[in-house]
């Protein structure tokens, strides 16, 4: 179990494992992209992100796709609002639950999850 290792992490649909290059975005004009970077030990099984006003998760961002241990993804976060603040959540393949909150997706390029 990874309770004590710490994390950090990021949006809304995944396009592709790749490391291509992200920018900060002008929300409500266009999608919000950035990198995903699971350096941790472990499988990321599930992701979601939520504005801050939202008071629920909402749908997984991975569905039946996994992050492994090691790999970067582009997201991209496409859903016509114009929040910039977003809470973030993981589950892990052992079953270990992070959550980070008030990320600044507007300004964010990378987001990179740490054993």
């Amino acid at each position: 179990m990874i309770h004590s290792l710490f994390r950090s992490a990021a949006v809304l649909v995944l396009l592709a494992a790749s490391a291509s290059a992200a920018s900060a975005c002008n929300r409500g004009r266009e999608a919000c992209s950035f990198i995903l970077s699971n350096q941790t030990s472990y499988t990321l099984n599930s992701f979601w992100a939520s504005p801050v006003r939202v008071k629920k998760w909402e749908n997984d961002i991975l569905g039946n796709q996994t992050l492994g241990a090691g790999n970067e993804a582009t997201v991209n976060l496409s859903d016509r609002r114009r929040d910039c603040v977003y809470d973030f959540r993981f589950r892990f393949v052992d079953g270990d639950e992070v959550t980070r909150e008030r990320i600044n997706i507007c300004e964010l390029g990378r987001y990179t999850l740490n054993d």
